[in-house]
């Protein structure tokens, strides 16, 4: 088989930092020296000649690779006897230690003590003296408030084509907003949360324009971010079930699990971090809520979900059919541990022992007080 190796960010210094001392310890040494070596060659290269180059066999290879897969370090494609991987940067050390999932693995894996080493290790500076004054040159984009429509189709004809992290139909959510939603709001960063919120809350393209445009102010020309979150957490808008009820969004999910009441903000926010911070797909996060609530007589406890999914992270369960897996697994354990086994007992236990008489009693104590002081006892 032949691999195509292709780098797609450059690494800063911490971010190799991050690779050696964060990273390190939950993925192995085997892992990191893949990565290493991946990035130096960026070219194409043969199966064999990479077993013989890293001294590893098969097994080592794919488990090293696993590995960085699942933590999003790099991402693999294979097509018949072609394999291509793509390289990705590790997260910053701030990010990395900030990050639900990853730092609590990592605690757990190098305990208190080492994680506050390596936390203050990576600390930055970055505090400026108070008699120090800021100087500030904002991006100036006024010329893009002639922006509209048609520039805007002419533009996505030639821009470089990206793969889209979410199915959201932005064509509706934009028609006719040239003025409302001008092109300076468009990042990557609002069009993913805005993206994200409608997956996570059930929120369809026409109702987010609405929420959108409330979460623009007209006067300051503002986005707000937070705004716009809480008018779509308080969205009451209820879904009909689809064909796959797991393919729902997670909020609207677990309304549905309600008879149709909606889902306190507690419970919105914790459904949330399954999606963003523990990266579970919609399928994931909608057999994890009906899980947990049939182990908790349909109480969705915090502590009891994250437990959940935290194992589940390190399970790797990606889809619905490996969390079914899991689930199964454990019940097959848990009924191997309730199984009582039945005990056949050897007739001799069963033969009962004759009654013996007051003096035939009293004759034995005799005779052990007599063994006793002659010390045969």
């Amino acid at each position: 088989m032949r691999i195509e190796v292709r780098c797609i960010e450059h690494l800063s210094s911490e971010q190799r930092q991050s690779l050696s001392l964060l990273y390190g310890p939950l993925i192995g040494k085997s892992s990191v020296c893949l990565y290493e070596f991946l990035s130096a060659i960026q070219n194409k290269i043969e199966l064999e000649d990479l077993y013989l180059m890293l001294s590893m066999n098969e097994a080592q290879l794919d488990r090293a690779r696993n590995h960085l897969e699942q933590y999003h370090l790099i991402e693999t494609y294979i097509h018949e006897e072609e394999m291509l991987i793509f390289l990705y940067a590790p997260l910053m050390p701030n990010k990395f230690l900030c990050h639900d999932a990853y730092s609590r693995l990592y605690l757990a894996s190098v305990g208190v003590n080492c994680f506050d080493k390596v936390k203050m290790m990576l600390q930055k500076d970055v505090s400026v003296p108070s008699d120090y004054t800021k100087v500030e040159s904002p991006l100036d984009v006024s010329r893009l408030d002639a922006w509209n429509e048609s520039k805007e189709i002419a533009y996505e004809k030639v821009k470089p084509s990206m793969k889209q992290k979410y199915d959201f139909d932005f064509a509706t959510l934009f028609k006719g907003m040239d003025r409302v939603i001008p092109v300076r709001y468009r990042t990557k960063e609002n069009l993913d949360r805005i993206a994200e919120m409608a997956k996570i809350y059930g929120i369809d393209a026409k109702d987010m324009r609405k929420y959108v445009q409330r979460s623009i102010n007209p006067s300051t020309h503002v986005f707000d971010l937070e705004k716009l979150k809480n008018m779509v957490m308080g969205n009451r808008k209820v879904v009909k079930i689809n064909k796959d009820p797991y393919q729902m969004s997670p909020v609207k999910f677990l309304q549905n699990k309600q008879n149709g009441i909606p889902v306190v903000k507690s419970d919105q926010a914790l459904i949330e971090r399954l999606c963003t911070e523990f990266q579970f797909p919609v399928e994931v996060v909608n057999t994890l809520i009906e899980y947990t609530l049939q182990q908790t007589h349909q109480q969705f406890s915090r502590n009891y979900v994250e437990k959940v999914a935290a194992s589940w992270v390190r399970l790797h369960v990606d889809s619905r059919k490996r969390a079914l897996e899991i689930i199964n697994q454990g019940s097959v354990e848990n009924r191997k541990e309730k199984k009582i086994e039945n005990v056949v007992l050897d007739d001799k236990f069963y033969t009962q022992k004759e009654d013996k008489s007051d003096s035939q009693i009293q004759q034995e104590m005799l005779e052990l007080q007599k063994m006793l002081k002659e010390g045969k006892l």
